[in-house]
């Protein structure tokens, strides 16, 4: 019968490594965690406290895993999936324990993660050494990861964990890196603090989203990035306009063009005049607000995708269409004549988006919910805004519930309507689903 240690085998599993993952921030081979799991050997000394660290356990909480030895006949073994990435960590830990508590697992997993590479926290393992590719690479992984969750569950649940990894690879700043690797550090700095205040701005935390904004825009042009600083000023105008600070939005996207000149690409080019035509139409400049779309839809067309920025990815033909729809919308609230122009785009949105932009299409569909009261169709609006309430439940997105109970300014010519007065109650009684 084999004999395997079933404590450290699941402890692994609860902090969401491989066997693979466990082996290379330890400093061992996969071979070696398979003997440890088996029980055939025993960690070393100097290995016990990374593992210790990567496990999330003390040294005395080890020794007891290490110690829970069962013997297990090969035809019973426990079926237990390895899980290697986010949409598997998603699944099997909300699946086992309900979503809210799966969503804090997988976040406290991936802060894991970036604990074990011995980065974090202002200084480097003991053996101090130059940063290298292998560091950064590491560094933008884990912000992919905290970015896909972002996309698919919003801002609210996962602030507090962002924002504690960006600011500490701030800190990695202040260590040894050649100047090979000035660029790609600094980018990959960057791009956490960006993630850090595009997550603060969506938990409503606007103070924060700033603060990160700032830090993000002073290092891109450290590095003279001026397309990552381009795309940091874009996430500090969404706030704005947000805000209804639209004049401030204005001002920052323009600033954010004139310094790119001709080192823009036409994704960031299309990204920026989308949303210069938001703010514009909100401003009430109909004439100049249609223009900036007419640039957005001519420089989209000009994109390949292998010549962007991978942080560009996002900005796909979904989000160039919800700006018309944002657009048509303000230029609706003035004049019902472009309600039906507003519906047309929005619903064009829709199916636009990739399936793993859970919020982008929420926001949509609040769009087109607006956009449906505006064209004086009310009964169409309040199916979209219920099935959009639905959705909307899953998420932990402060921000897109203002927007939700936003709704109720344009549905004030429709009050009267029973059923749209009860709308309007639910509207203002509704929450995100979790937030920390």
């Amino acid at each position: 019968m084999a004999r395997k240690r079933l404590r450290l085998a699941q402890r692994r599993k609860a902090v969401g490594l491989s066997q693979e993952s466990l082996a290379e921030v330890v400093g061992v081979d996969r071979s070696t965690v398979v003997r440890w799991e088996r029980a055939d050997t025993e960690p070393q000394p100097w290995h016990r406290p990374k593992l210790a660290q990567v496990l999330r356990v003390s040294i005395e909480e080890l020794s007891s895993l290490l110690a829970d030895v069962v013997d297990i006949r090969p035809d019973v073994m426990p079926d237990v999936p390895e899980i290697s990435s986010v949409s598997q960590w998603s699944t099997v830990a909300t699946d086992a324990a309900g979503a809210d508590h799966g969503r804090r697992t997988l976040l406290q997993a991936i802060a894991a993660v970036a604990a074990a590479s011995g980065l974090l926290g202002g200084h480097l393992p003991k053996g101090s050494r130059c940063l290298g590719a292998t560091d950064v690479a590491r560094l933008n992984a884990v912000t992919t990861l905290y970015r896909s969750v972002d996309y698919e569950w919003g801002g609210g649940l996962l602030h507090t964990y962002v924002a504690q990894f960006a600011e500490s690879t701030s800190a990695l700043l202040s260590q040894k890196y050649t100047d090979a690797l000035r660029p790609d550090l600094f980018a990959a700095v960057a791009a956490a603090r960006q993630l850090a205040g595009w997550t603060a701005f969506d938990s409503c935390r606007y103070a924060d989203g700033q603060r990160h904004f700032l830090s993000a825009e002073r290092v891109a042009l450290a590095a003279d990035n001026v397309l990552l600083a381009a795309r940091i000023r874009y996430c500090q105008a969404r706030q704005f306009q947000h805000l209804r600070h639209n004049q401030d939005a204005l001002e920052t996207l323009r600033l954010a063009q004139d310094q790119l000149g001709q080192r823009t690409t036409p994704a960031v080019a299309a990204m920026l005049s989308g949303a210069e035509g938001a703010s514009l139409a909100a401003l009430g400049d109909r004439s100049a607000a249609q223009a900036a779309l007419s640039a957005a839809d001519q420089a989209f067309d000009q994109i390949r995708s292998e010549r962007e920025p991978d942080w560009m990815r996002f900005y796909d033909r979904g989000e160039l269409l919800a700006q018309h729809g944002r657009v048509y919308r303000d230029f609706a609230r003035s004049d019902k004549r472009h309600g039906q122009a507003a519906v047309h785009w929005v619903r064009e949105a829709l199916p636009a988006y990739g399936a793993q932009n859970v919020r982008s299409t929420v926001l949509s569909e609040v769009s087109l919910c607006s956009a449906l009261f505006l064209a004086d169709e009310p009964d169409q609006a309040l199916a979209v805004g219920w099935r959009t309430l639905n959705r909307a439940g899953h998420l932990t997105s402060p921000r897109i519930f203002d927007r939700i109970r936003n709704l109720r300014r344009d549905l004030t010519q429709h009050r009267q309507l029973p059923e749209v007065a009860a709308f309007a109650r639910e509207l203002a009684a509704i929450r995100p689903a979790s937030t920390l």
